[in-house]
């Protein structure tokens, strides 16, 4: 779903509903602005993913934890 910022400034409540179901897209001057999307909470499946690209890397080694360390020191513990 997309929506004009105005919009979204004026009823924000109803968009950060809508984004339990679908992403919302705010557009400012017809280009996307922002995209809110629903938190998965699933970064360590999108890694897990990635082991077959990365099979030779450090990362396919780590346990859950180690992976965690990784994650928190690079992007920060909001990822986690």
């Amino acid at each position: 779903m997309s929506v004009q910022v105005s919009e979204f400034n004026s009823n924000p409540s109803k968009y950060l509903a809508l984004v339990e179901t679908q992403d919302v897209m705010i557009v400012r001057n017809g280009r996307v602005f922002a995209k809110l999307v629903k938190e998965e909470n699933d970064t360590l499946s999108d890694i897990r993913s990635l082991y077959g690209i990365l099979a030779d890397s450090e990362l396919s080694r780590m346990n859950d934890e180690e992976i965690k360390a990784v994650i928190h020191t690079e992007r920060g513990s909001r990822l986690l």
